[in-house]
């Protein structure tokens, strides 16, 4: 009795186990989903105020905030403990105009537990294109 008892606990230990990194991997792709359909949202906000939007990753907080203007806040999201964002971006905010325009194209470089992702911001309407 005991012997089957302690075989059921290693098999239930072990798919515990190989779920874990499985869970970290949706939370990070559920994550870049969101941040693609954030962008989206930003730019189309952008031009339906006529005012910029401003998606910002900052240095001390991890997660980003989307300003419209230049002083109304609008919502910060947090970002996994698994993901953050590499020095070696050369983007730290996504910046539309009010016609829905990008200010400055460029990568947001994300380091992850499987790897580093990138968003690339295209010039001109702001097109979002995000690696898997």
């Amino acid at each position: 009795m005991l012997l089957v008892l302690i075989a059921v606990g290693i098999s239930a230990s072990l798919v515990v186990a190989s779920v874990v990194p499985l869970e970290k991997k949706r939370e990070e792709d559920r994550f870049f989903v969101l941040l693609e359909q954030d962008i989206h949202y930003a730019q189309s906000q952008s031009y339906l105020l006529g005012t910029s939007v401003v998606l910002t990753f900052r240095d001390h907080k991890p997660g980003y905030e989307i300003m419209y203007g230049l002083s109304h806040p609008g919502y910060i999201r947090t970002m996994p403990k698994s993901i953050s964002l590499n020095a070696s971006s050369n983007l730290s905010e996504v910046y539309f105009m009010p016609n829905g325009s990008i200010r400055q194209p460029g990568t947001l470089r994300f380091s992850t537990s499987s790897g580093e992702r990138t968003v690339t911001v295209h010039l001109g309407k702001g097109r979002v294109v995000v690696s898997k």
